[in-house]
């Protein structure tokens, strides 16, 4: 995913689980991220995440 699209609180999808993005680090391409799945923050390059419509509505209780 582009990084300059990624903006901080929006949920998006990775491994086929929401997360919510809490750090945006635009110069290094990495995005610090809530996973809900393991309760834990994980630091992720942006191309690792996907735009998915059903985390738009800002709720990982879709999945």
């Amino acid at each position: 995913m582009n990084i300059e699209e990624i903006q901080k609180g929006e949920w998006l999808e990775y491994q086929d689980h929401p997360v919510e993005v809490l750090i945006v680090d635009r110069r290094n391409h990495v995005v610090t991220v809530w996973d809900e799945r393991s309760q834990r923050k994980i630091d992720l390059h942006a191309d690792l995440l996907k735009e998915d419509p059903q985390c738009h509505c800002d709720s990982f209780l879709y999945y």
